[in-house]
């Protein structure tokens, strides 16, 4: 049945599917079917919620703003947030015998990394591993890992990072003695909590119940994004008793890397699901729309604004020259650049024009100082100075915990951490523009005296070739919320002007040989493109004649 984003559904207790494109309104209608639930409903009571499950904590902000006064009776959270506080929190002490977590000790989820010398020491002892001497491909594989069913519907824990290591391969068994390593210390990853939540729920089916008595109705929005362990519960929430209700488009499914299946949209089942498509844009202006619809044949949006706008462009060349180009046609509105990843978003917003992108810098520090000290003041002083300068100040004080292992008094730490913070970023003008080994003698200096000095070797060399903004630009920036985003971040994010960074020809397949059901990289250029209200530009290094010719019909191509 197709519907806008102001219909509400006859039926508040049946369980629905609400497949929508971009800018089709599928907050609007999420936010106006929960207020319809609670003026209807006659299984909430005064202390039973809604649950309303979506991808970011910036959405989160947004549904709750849109609800007003009624949210106080509707839970809206990431499917992280939910599960921790309603089961691994509650219940985690039930399964410490199973898995050695330490309950005390646990406080939250993020995703910390353990790879300090002494650990990593540790854990090649307790598998047999002594051989393995390259720690950064360990850590690698660590930050890579999650849990997947295998071919018994058993959650094990897998590693899509390259798994070898000084010509060794790492034993997979030993993955999952890093988990339970970090769990002895109370340290849970944003993965363990799905893992965890699906072990409570399998073993001790009553906690299911408990969920289900306090939310009758469990919504989720951005469905597409969800992995099969997040699908897996919530089917078993709908099993009884709670209506669930899921909204999303497998067009927009991009979130692969962490296990997200855009066919599991579609193939989603609960008896007597009801099925819904909106076909509206609301968003974006014809020439746009168009745009859109070329690279998609399973939904053909609708032109619901109806303004024709301006022809989209493509700029051939420089991607900070298409940038200049693209703002001298917005004049004095704001261009929004969207990034495959975080070191071009990076080298976008800093205008980082001559610094050669090299995303593995981190990890060839790692490779070129031996010395894990010194390497992790290096890595954690600029992570720690460019979270703070991006205002995720509580990132960066956590990032600068990382080195103080000797500290255990909190209070004394978190002193520790906000004194240095503002040492490192008063005295930003002092090595910014300067080589790493500039930085490594102004946080001697000022910051640990006892790091080791570079006199000579491969650290050496490495530190006087590579400069601060080198690796600055490869800091990842949670939630990011400048004018120079990756795509990933600027999910369900809209702006009047977008320009689109392609770092190479092959990069426009998605309008020139479409395929989003099977190709996440075509979708992700989607949803890049599916972003603009106003205005959208592409830039691309170069663009062949034959291409130049297809693509002449819906944009307009200049060189920059």
């Amino acid at each position: 049945m197709q519907i806008d984003s102001n219909y509400l559904l006859p039926d508040i207790e049946q369980h629905f599917r609400v497949s929508a494109g971009p800018g089709a309104g599928k907050t609007h209608w999420l936010v106006q079917h929960i207020k319809n639930v609670l003026h209807n409903s006659k299984r909430l009571g005064k202390t039973r919620k809604i649950a309303c499950i979506t991808y970011t904590n910036i959405a989160v902000e947004t549904i709750l703003e849109r609800l007003g006064t009624t949210s106080e009776h509707v839970e809206v959270s990431t499917i992280h947030s939910f599960l921790y506080k309603h089961i691994v929190k509650p219940y985690a002490n039930f399964i410490t015998d199973n898995f050695g977590l330490n309950v005390e000790k646990m406080d939250g989820h993020d995703d910390t990394i353990l790879s300090n010398y002494s650990f990593l020491r540790d854990w090649k002892i307790r598998t047999g591993q002594l051989r393995i001497t390259e720690d950064n491909k360990v850590i690698n594989a660590f930050q890579n890992l999650k849990w997947i069913f295998d071919t018994s519907n058993e959650l094990v824990v897998k590693t899509d990072y390259p798994h070898r290591a000084n010509g060794y391969a790492i034993k997979n068994t030993s993955y999952l003695e890093y988990k339970k390593m970090c769990w002895e210390k109370g340290i849970i990853h944003h993965d363990d909590v799905l893992f965890f939540s699906h072990e409570i729920i399998r073993r001790y089916p009553f906690t299911l119940n408990v969920l289900r008595a306090k939310f009758p109705y469990f919504f989720v929005d951005e469905f597409q994004d969800s992995n099969p362990i997040q699908v897996s519960i919530l089917k078993e929430v709908g099993s009884e008793e709670t209506i669930v209700g899921i909204i999303g488009d497998i067009a927009q499914s991009i979130y692969g890397f962490q296990g997200a299946q855009a066919s599991q949209f579609t193939s989603f089942a609960l008896p007597g699901i009801e099925d819904y498509q909106m076909l509206d844009n609301r968003r974006s202006t014809n020439r746009i729309i168009d745009v859109l619809n070329i690279t998609r044949t399973d939904l053909v949006q609708n032109r619901h604004r109806n303004e024709e706008g301006n022809i989209p462009k493509i700029f051939v060349g420089d991607m900070l020259g298409a940038h200049v180009e693209a703002c001298s046609h917005c004049q004095r509105e704001v261009v929004y650049t969207l990034s495959r990843d975080n070191i071009t978003s990076n080298a976008m917003k800093r205008s980082a024009n001559g610094i050669i992108l090299n995303n593995q810098l981190f990890n060839e520090l790692y490779d070129s100082d031996s010395n894990s000290i010194r390497r992790k003041t290096i890595s954690v002083c600029i992570k720690a100075i460019e979270l703070a300068r991006e205002k995720k100040f509580k990132d960066a004080i956590k990032e600068l915990y990382k080195m103080y292992g000797g500290i255990t008094d909190k209070e004394e730490k978190k002193k520790k951490a906000m004194n240095d913070l503002c040492l490192l970023l008063s005295n930003y003008n002092t090595y910014n523009s300067g080589t790493l080994y500039d930085f490594h003698s102004f946080l001697k200096t000022n910051i640990n005296s006892s790091i080791a000095n570079l006199a000579k070797g491969k650290a050496k060399t490495f530190y006087e070739t590579h400069s601060y903004q080198q690796l600055a630009i490869c800091v990842k920036i949670p939630e990011d919320m400048s004018f120079h985003k990756t795509i990933h971040k600027a999910k369900g994010d809209e702006f009047d002007n977008v320009l689109i960074v392609l770092k190479e020809e092959s990069n426009l397949e998605f309008l020139l040989a479409p395929d989003l059901i099977n190709n996440e990289e075509q979708r992700i250029n989607y949803v890049a493109a599916s972003r603009a209200r106003e205005k959208l530009f592409i830039s691309i290094p170069n663009l062949s004649d034959a291409n130049r010719a297809a693509l002449s019909n819906c944009f307009e191509i200049e060189e920059v």
